[in-house]
C-alpha cells in the first residue's frame, strides 16, 4: 500500500528535483492562498471589470486590450482554436492591480530572488498573471536566462509536456512533423504534432502531467515545455535564480544581458557578497571580464546579444535606491542561505502518482528518499 504524504519539506523538494534539475508537480500546495476564492472569473470581473488587460497581439504586432468584463464573457462563449490569452507582468503599477499581490504568496517550496537584487526598472519581466480560456496555451519554449520557474494553478486544469534540454529545438518544437499548412498553437502542438513526434521519434522522452487546482509545478532552466488550458484557468507564474541555478544564470546574464548583469553584479557586491564573490569565481574560471573591465571598442570574444539590453538596461538607474532592508532580507535569507542550510518549515500537499515517462506528479514514501523521512 502506497503511504500518503500531507506534508513535504523544503530541503526534499530542493534535493531531489531543483538541485538535479528534474521537473515535477506538487499537488495541493497552493489550497490555501486566498486566490482560490478571489480569482475565479465571476469574482475577476467584479473586481477588474472596468480594467483593460492585454490578451494578445494583431498579426501587425500591435497589442490587443480589453476591459475585464468584456474578456470574462469572451472566455465563457469562445470556440476558438487559438484563444486571446490574458498575460499581466505588471501586477505592482496600479492600486487595483497591487491588491493581486495580497492574494498569493511566494512558495516555501520555492523561497528564493536573488533576482531582485537587479535595480526594479532594470529587472527583466519576470512574473505573470494569467488567464487562459479554454483551448488556449503556449507552444514549446525555454525561459529566458536559464532560469527555474513555479506555476500556480488555482482554477482550471493544464496539460504540460517537457522535454530535456539536451532535445534539439526542431523536435522539441516539432518542426520535423509539421505539415503544410499547420501551425504549432498549443492545441495543433498536443493534438496532432505531439503523438506524431513520439512515432516519429521513440527514444525521444517527453514528460507529461496535468496540473489541478491547487497544485504548483517546478519547470528546471533550459527544459522545453509548453501547456494547454484544458479548462479556463486562472495562474500566476514566477521565474526565479536561487542557489539550485545561480551559476548557470550568472553565466547566461553576463552574456546575454550585459548591462542589467553589470547593475546586478555592483548589487550582489554591496548587499550579497557570498554571491558576489561566486560570481567573481565563475567570471575567474572562464576568463570573463565584465563590461567596465574591458578596453574601449572591446566586445565580449564570444557573440552577446547585446540589443536585448537596450529596452531595459539603457534607462536604468545607476544606484541601488529602490532596494530596501527588508526587501533585501526577503531576497536573501527567506529561512535560507547560498550555500543550501536546511530548515524545518513545511507545506500541505497530497498523495501522487508515480515518476514515469508518462506522468511525473510524484510520490513520496519512506523507499523514494529515506533522508526526508
Amino acid at each position: 500500500m502506497d503511504k500518503k504524504w500531507s506534508k513535504l519539506p523544503w530541503h526534499c523538494v530542493t534535493q531531489e528535483f531543483a538541485e538535479k534539475k528534474r521537473p515535477v508537480i506538487i499537488e495541493d500546495a497552493c489550497s490555501s492562498w486566498p486566490a482560490s476564492s478571489r480569482w475565479s472569473l465571476t469574482a475577476l470581473e467584479e473586481r477588474f471589470r472596468h480594467i483593460d488587460f492585454k490578451v494578445g497581439k494583431t498579426d501587425k504586432g500591435k497589442n490587443i486590450q480589453l476591459k475585464m468584463k468584456y474578456f470574462v464573457d469572451y472566455c465563457r462563449h469562445q470556440q476558438d482554436d487559438s484563444p486571446l490569452y490574458l498575460f499581466e507582468t505588471k501586477m505592482d503599477d496600479t492600486s487595483a492591480m497591487r491588491h493581486l499581490l495580497d492574494d498569493f504568496e511566494m512558495p516555501d517550496l520555492f523561497p528564493h530572488d536573488w533576482l531582485a537584487l537587479m535595480n526594479h526598472d532594470a529587472r527583466p519581466p519576470h512574473r505573470w498573471w494569467c488567464i487562459g480560456p479554454k483551448r488556449s496555451g503556449t507552444t514549446v519554449h525555454t525561459d529566458p536566462l536559464g532560469t527555474a520557474a513555479w506555476n500556480a494553478v488555482t482554477h482550471g486544469v493544464k496539460r504540460w509536456v517537457l522535454f530535456e534540454p539536451s532535445t534539439p529545438k526542431r523536435i522539441a518544437k516539432a518542426k520535423d512533423v509539421v505539415q503544410k499548412g499547420e501551425d504549432t498553437e498549443a492545441i495543433m502542438y498536443f493534438d496532432f504534432l505531439l503523438p506524431r513526434l513520439k512515432d516519429a521519434y521513440p527514444d525521444v522522452r517527453s514528460y507529461e502531467g496535468l496540473q489541478h487546482p491547487g497544485d504548483i509545478i517546478f519547470v528546471p532552466g533550459d527544459w522545453w515545455h509548453g501547456v494547454l488550458n484544458l479548462e479556463d484557468c486562472v495562474a500566476v507564474t514566477q521565474n526565479y535564480c536561487g542557489p539550485d541555478n545561480f551559476d548557470s544564470v550568472w553565466c547566461r546574464a553576463r552574456k546575454d544581458r550585459e548591462k542589467v548583469a553589470y547593475l546586478w553584479w555592483r548589487n550582489m557586491r554591496k548587499f550579497a557578497p557570498r554571491l558576489y564573490e561566486r560570481a567573481l569565481e565563475l567570471n575567474s574560471r572562464d576568463g570573463f571580464r565584465m563590461r567596465h573591465m574591458r578596453g574601449a571598442g572591446e566586445k565580449l570574444d564570444d557573440s552577446a546579444d547585446s540589443s536585448s539590453d537596450s529596452s531595459s538596461s539603457d534607462s536604468t538607474s545607476d544606484d541601488a535606491e529602490d532596494l530596501t532592508v527588508d526587501g533585501l532580507q526577503a531576497i536573501l535569507d527567506p529561512g535560507v542561505k547560498l550555500g543550501l542550510t536546511e530548515r524545518k518549515r513545511s507545506v500541505p500537499m497530497a498523495d501522487g502518482e508515480a515518476f514515469t515517462s508518462a506522468t511525473w506528479r510524484r510520490r513520496y514514501d519512506s523507499a523514494d528518499m529515506p533522508s526526508c523521512v
